[in-house]
């Protein structure tokens, strides 16, 4: 009798139209909360785990607070990379996911805890996000629910968590549904508020992950151009762009003009070629947590889309061109099912495709086509929205949500667990990058030196070294010079602006001197003093770029983060 009354229940649940199953904010929200339990539980197992990047993104954030407590702000040079002489990483890359890790980390959190905690709160804040974007959008809170569902529980979100371990990736991602959110209440009523909004939450993308910002700037500004009704909404967003990229200055004026201190053009102009994958790799690949080699066999990493986000894809394509059959307009829907094309199409191995790839350079700093996966992941989750929000149905809404949990439902658990103490990743000595792109270019090898016991050498002259010190800014220790002259090498890295209490150290300095036993110039830093006792003082100063960019963004996010708090009660 039991199993008939179930039976007839799910029958009438399945065939009402009409029936009220979803109904107010809360519901959407406390769903999306409660499904981000057996989404996120695995990363609450004790200790470490295994991943491609989350050991470096970890020791990133060991690095950044130490460089923090040194007092470098912002910080600039990582102490102990690469074998101990020290690497300028944070010149050039994304700090927020340092910034907030090393605030967690403050907080008396253990820095293996720490970055579970962003990654755990940055999975349950997209669904958050993606959540108001969707309701502001379509104004259903079934279609915000599934839009947002499709969002978190997708293939390549999960393989940035448990795979992957890209803290800096899925933060960007995080934030990006914000992004969206803002721009279109910005369309829609263009207040100061709105402007300052957008700008913040388009640098929160900015400064998560530059990658992830190149390649969905592009998306943000069509979606801009397609909502706004007037032209003064199209100033105004544009106003919040630059804006945003003020605010972001402290990282993309070095990046984008002292690049040339160090190897990354050279490096990462040919890592694309060997990473772009099959179209039946996106359609089924079989999820692991090795690596992705060079071709399209053997790859141990799952490139797969998601079988529920290709369905909904599917389906929403039929409902979009009959709609198109009726009148052709491009619309929301229309725009987002071409940018899930084309961003299949730059990742496939095809001859089209690579020629693409050749000739516009500016892809070359993607370095690896199936980043678009991330791409695919929102427009098809707006998709999703699309679809419930067009049916209107109580079958529909059900059997979207079942059958995007039932397809991942297997993803979501890490690969091993391993211990890592904070020492371990305080005393890190990798170059916590991929392909050591940001050696200086004075190193004429992008190996680094091998690991030294002592920190300064002799290289001619008589002289002995004593008291010496050092952090991530600064380095110090006596000379007592018995020679006329004597030549002092610093196992530390030269960097434009390192200056001495004995004057400024010069390229030539640095660019011609070997380390014993190597073929390369060493790149480290080397000094000459005259006889006589010296107490030298090293510091790795600001740059006249890099200072105009700290300000720039100091006074960028403070007026903003002003006018927001101001205009608040307006909004």
């Amino acid at each position: 009798m039991r199993a008939v009354t179930t039976r007839s229940l799910l029958i009438i649940v399945l065939k009402s139209k009409k029936m009220k199953i979803w109904n107010g904010s809360f519901l959407t929200i406390f769903a999306l909360l409660f499904l981000s339990v057996p989404a996120t539980f695995d990363l609450t197992t004790p200790g470490f785990y295994t991943s491609h990047d989350g050991e470096t993104h970890t020791a990133r954030i060991a690095q950044y607070f130490q460089s923090l407590g040194d007092g470098q702000l912002p910080p600039r040079i990582a102490p102990t990379l690469y074998n101990g002489y020290g690497s300028p990483i944070f010149t050039y890359i994304y700090p927020l996911p340092y910034v907030l890790g090393s605030f967690v980390h403050f907080l008396h959190f253990s820095y293996t805890d720490s970055f579970k905690i962003l990654m755990i709160s940055g999975f349950i804040t997209s669904g958050l996000f993606s959540r108001l974007w969707f309701k502001e959008v379509f104004g259903s809170e079934k279609a915000a629910f599934i839009g947002a569902l499709y969002y978190t529980w997708v293939p390549y979100r999960l393989q940035l968590m448990y795979v992957r371990g890209s803290i800096s990736e899925l933060l960007a991602y995080t934030f990006l549904p914000l992004t969206f959110f803002c721009f279109g209440k910005l369309s829609k009523e263009g207040s100061i508020f709105w402007i300052s909004t957008s700008a913040v939450s388009l640098s929160l993308v900015l400064l998560s992950q530059n990658l992830v910002a190149l390649m969905t700037l592009p998306i943000l500004a069509v979606y801009v151009l397609i909502i706004a009704k007037k032209r003064s909404s199209l100033i105004k967003s544009t106003a919040s762009i630059i804006w945003a990229f003020m605010i972001a200055a402290v990282t993309y004026l070095p990046s984008l003009f002292e690049r040339n201190f160090v190897r990354f053009d050279e490096i990462i102009n040919i890592a694309y070629s060997t990473h772009f994958v099959t179209l039946s790799q996106l359609f089924h690949s079989p999820w692991g947590y090795g690596f992705d080699f060079p071709g399209t066999l053997g790859d141990q990493l799952s490139f797969q889309i998601g079988l529920a986000h290709i369905i909904v894809v599917i389906f929403a394509t039929f409902l979009i061109i009959k709609k198109l059959l009726k009148r052709f307009v491009v619309d929301l829907p229309l725009f987002f099912l071409i940018v899930f094309l084309v961003s299949v199409f730059l990742m496939l191995d095809t001859k089209p495709n690579s020629y693409i790839w050749q000739h516009f350079k500016i892809l070359h700093t993607i370095d690896i086509p199936w980043r678009f996966l991330g791409v695919t992941a929102i427009s098809s989750s707006f998709l999703a929205a699309f679809v419930v929000k067009t049916q209107k149905s109580s079958a529909v809404f059900l059997l979207l949500a079942l059958f995007v949990i039932v397809a991942n439902r297997n993803h979501l658990r890490i690969n091993e667990p391993v211990e890592r103490t904070d020492q371990f990743f305080e005393q890190y000595q990798g170059t916590a990058t991929q392909y050591n792109e940001f050696t200086p270019i004075w190193r004429q090898t992008t190996s680094p030196p091998e690991i030294s016991s002592e920190k300064t050498h002799v290289l001619n002259g008589d002289a002995k070294v004593t008291n010496f010190k050092s952090d991530s800014k600064s380095i110090k220790f006596d000379a007592n010079v018995q020679s006329q002259t004597a030549q002092i090498r610093i196992d530390k890295y030269y960097f434009p602006n390192t200056k001495t209490n004995l004057g400024e150290i010069s390229f030539s300095d640095t660019k011609t001197k070997i380390l014993e036993g190597e073929k390369d110039g060493s790149g480290l830093i080397i000094i000459s003093l005259p006889s006589g006792f010296h107490q030298v003082s090293i510091k790795y100063q600001e740059t006249r770029l890099r200072m105009f960019a700290n300000y720039l963004t100091t006074i960028s996010l403070s007026l903003a983060l002003f006018l927001i708090l101001k205009n608040v009660k307006r909004a």
